[in-house]
């Protein structure tokens, strides 16, 4: 499995934006669970998204992201394929046994 980095370029948020962001919301998530996504960050300005999608080829990671409740927003979608993505594992707290 390959990662893939996403650079989404997001319209002026509208009132029509802000009433599917739940939606897409619940999406990631789903993605996040299923191992699909591994990252995403939004900008401050909310005009940009940056996601790493793991998928077998560029246009099965292509296809998840004309998935996505906002893809009909995007002005601009590059893909930018990864030779590795390296994060920070969750660390778990250590166990009291107080």
């Amino acid at each position: 499995m390959s990662a893939f980095l996403f650079q989404l370029e997001l319209s002026e948020l509208t009132d029509e934006v802000v009433a599917v962001i739940p939606t897409h919301r619940r999406q990631i998530n789903k993605l996040f669970a299923d191992g699909h996504v591994v990252s995403y960050s939004v900008s401050v300005q909310r005009n940009m998204i940056w996601c790493v999608i793991n998928a077998d080829t560029e246009s099965e990671a292509m296809e998840l992201v004309n998935t996505f409740p906002l893809y009909k927003f995007f002005t601009d979608v590059v893909c930018h394929p990864l030779l590795f993505h390296n994060v920070l594992p969750a660390v778990m707290p250590g166990i009291s046994l107080n």
